[in-house]
């Protein structure tokens, strides 16, 4: 009995050890953040010019996630994404280990052995987008990406690094990239077996970020797409 208290004992040890490399607070000591921009801007996004409020975020949360979380985190998600939208500056402090960790390979360092990041990561963003609808696809999808719900490739290996993460994915067979290989070619391996259970796999245009939704949920979460003018290609 003692044995099999034990065993149980360093089973428990094991996942919580996963759980806390998975989402591990950075190492500040090992970080040196520098704002490579002169100023940043001062004004907040104006929700005003767009067709868009925290219901509709709500929905997509839902849309993507039911599945995944419980309805106080995706409250929570939802949270995130519509203060990093309204407020930017305020989300980079509050959520500053958050901001960090959903920057895509924050942990690496440069060519130099360095990590040196942006100490304002989507203030940083919005600074630099154009519009207020700019800086929201991107805040959306990159929160969205960090919480396993979207994904993003420039490339056929960065396309199948980033599937894995999707939580619809789990299960699915990845193969190997081929010299071939392109973003959409990569995708196009994963939709027979999103099919299988019962998921689409949707594209957008131009931007190469995708999901995994429900099939009888896409239409619904087309048309919320559709608000901030996300278009979709067929992978």
């Amino acid at each position: 009995m003692k044995k099999i208290y034990f065993f149980l004992l360093i089973i428990c040890a094991s996942i919580a050890g996963l759980s806390a490399q998975q989402e591990k607070t950075p190492d500040y000591t090992s970080i040196k953040f520098r704002s490579y921009l002169k100023e940043y801007k001062k004004e907040k996004p104006s929700i005003e010019e767009l067709n868009i409020d925290k219901e509709m975020v709500s929905n997509i949360v839902r849309l993507l996630g039911k599945s995944f979380y419980s309805l106080e985190e995706r409250k929570e998600i939802t949270e995130k994404v519509w203060l990093a939208f309204t407020n930017p500056k305020k989300f980079d402090f509050v959520h500053k280990d958050y901001a960090i960790r959903s920057l895509p390979n924050w942990s690496k360092p440069n060519f130099q052995g360095k990590i040196v990041l942006e100490p304002n990561p989507y203030l940083k963003d919005w600074t630099k987008a154009d519009t207020s609808l700019d800086y929201f696809k991107i805040a959306i999808h990159r929160i969205l990406t960090h919480e396993g719900l979207m994904g993003y490739g420039e490339d056929a290996q960065n396309t199948r690094k980033s599937a894995k993460k999707l939580k619809y994915a789990k299960g699915f067979q990845f193969r190997p990239v081929y010299t071939r290989d392109w973003t959409n070619s990569y995708l196009q391996t994963l939709v027979p077996q999103a099919g299988v259970k019962g998921t689409t796999l949707l594209v957008t245009e131009g931007n190469y970020q995708f999901m995994i939704v429900e099939a009888k949920k896409q239409q619904e979460l087309l048309q919320l797409f559709k608000k901030m003018k996300w278009s979709f290609i067929t992978p």
